[in-house]
């Protein structure tokens, strides 16, 4: 069998540029990489034109040619050079890099290809193929070259290894193009070589390095899918490490909540025993107290009864009696008002006034801008102060005897002052001295123990002093009781 050099050429190329258009599709669908997808157009309607460019004898060519569709093998030309310019602009990226350029070859682009189909449309209807054959060769061939000239000079300005691919294979491509397009036209001759074989060179060597180019194009994507995932897991191993860190932290905040939560609720636990302990020792303290002044005021009765008659005392008992229902209410709780704790003290000194027929008189001096009714105070608080004054320094004071409450205001501080014309302190210790018995007086310490549960408990900050009072001599003449009671802002 002869061999013919233009029908092997012939289909070498169909059989390559078929492999290479499948092979580009496959790879194009897959990656959704648009350079291969414009490959496969570029591959495909130029196989298109090497088919209609078959060396063998084929009737529907020759029929083809007959009708006004004979300029199609240059149309089909048209398609595939338009779709060469933009195989280009995604095989090089050119958006990215050189974005005026890529806009600027688009419009170019669209524009020749409206223009070449719009003159292929026109040949067709007015049954003129030559009209589109002078089109292409003389107007659309001249243009599409400089253009491709110009597009290979920009590419040089891209970065990257792939220009190189492209402008070798363009660049040879377009060598050749010319030579088998103009050398014909001008009746030149190269060693007797047809022209279509110089075209299917320059097809077969562009085809060779731009299968090289795609191929390395496959290895950048895929290096670049490695980075990314390799970056991905980076980006993984960072957020897992973070995550970790946030559970470590919400764990410790968890513990450190759940611990002072523990906490908080064994100090409401330590305040509440406390409080109890508090309540338990008050109640304690002024039952020790409470016998005590029940004693004496039996004792005044008793006095009473048997200096007086019995109306009179079944008056004082009923007093009394009122006093012992208050001091029994008084166990129950643990604080009254100021304002009540006075009217005890009145009811105190009535019954106390029975063995001395009423000689001693009490005077409260009221506050006027201040409510008595606000301010709380231990029950019974005091009268194992007006107990002391009665007994000892106003029982042996001869002549009027007097005790008198005073209340002032500084700040946030009610003052009480609590004055007594007895014999004071300092006598009264002396007289004590020279008795057998000595009674001894729990009244103060269990006052000052009192107290200082009440503020512990209230957050207050109650106090007194005692202090002697002189005259203008510098002698005695009486005690003084002062009470603060302040309040914290």
């Amino acid at each position: 069998m002869e061999f013919v050099p233009e029908l092997f050429f012939w289909q070498l190329m169909v059989t390559a540029l078929s492999i290479l258009g499948i092979i580009s599709l496959v790879i194009g669908y897959n990656s959704k990489e648009k350079s291969f997808l414009f490959y496969f157009v570029y591959t495909f309607f130029l196989l298109f034109y090497f088919i209609l460019m078959t060396p063998y004898d084929v009737e529907w060519r020759d029929q083809l040619y007959t009708t006004s569709f004979k300029s199609l093998r240059w149309y089909s030309q048209v398609i595939y050079n338009c779709s060469y310019f933009l195989f280009f602009l995604y095989f090089l990226d050119v958006r990215t890099h050189l974005y005026k350029f890529y806009k600027f070859i688009i419009k170019v682009v669209a524009i020749m290809f409206s223009i070449a189909s719009l003159v292929f449309l026109y040949s067709i209807l007015s049954v003129k193929p030559e009209v589109f054959d002078f089109f292409y060769i003389y107007i659309f061939v001249p243009v599409l070259f400089c253009f491709a000239i110009y597009t290979l000079i920009k590419s040089f300005f891209l970065p990257g290894r792939l220009k190189y691919f492209f402008i070798t294979g363009g660049g040879i491509f377009i060598v050749f193009a010319m030579i088998a397009l103009f050398f014909p036209i001008m009746r030149w001759r190269i060693f007797n070589i047809k022209p279509f074989f110089i075209f299917y060179i320059g097809i077969y060597i562009e085809q060779f390095v731009f299968a090289f180019g795609l191929a390395y194009k496959v290895k950048l994507i895929n290096l670049s899918l490695l980075e990314k995932s390799l970056e991905n897991q980076q980006i993984k191993e960072k957020q897992n490490q973070f995550l970790e860190e946030k559970l470590k932290e919400k764990e410790n905040e968890i513990l450190f909540i759940t611990a002072k939560a523990e906490e908080e609720r064994i100090s409401r636990l330590k305040s509440k025993f406390e409080d109890e302990i508090h309540h338990l020792h008050l109640v304690s303290l002024q039952n020790q107290m409470n016998p005590h002044f029940i004693f004496n005021a039996l004792n005044s009765i008793k006095f009473f009864l048997i200096e007086n008659d019995k109306e009179e005392a079944i008056y004082y008992l009923n007093k009394f009696s009122k006093l012992i229902r208050i001091i029994l209410e008084s166990v129950q709780v643990e604080s009254i008002t100021l304002e009540k704790e006075l009217s005890i003290l009145e009811l105190y000194v009535n019954i106390e006034n029975i063995r001395f027929e009423d000689k001693i008189e009490l005077k409260i001096n009221k506050p006027k801008n201040s409510n008595l009714k606000n301010i709380m105070v231990p029950p019974m608080i005091f009268q194992p102060f007006i107990e002391n004054s009665i007994w000892h320094g106003l029982m042996l004071r001869k002549g009027k005897k007097k005790i008198t409450l005073n209340f002032s205001k500084v700040e946030n501080t009610l003052v009480l002052k609590i004055n007594d014309n007895g014999i004071g302190r300092k006598k009264s210790m002396q007289n004590l001295e020279r008795k057998f018995y000595r009674k001894k007086s729990i009244g103060l310490k269990i006052n000052k123990e009192r107290l200082k549960h009440f503020n512990q408990k209230r957050g207050l900050n109650y106090s007194f002093k005692i202090n002697d009072l002189k005259n203008e001599e510098g002698k005695s003449s009486g005690t003084e009781i002062e009470f603060l009671f302040t309040n914290p802002a």
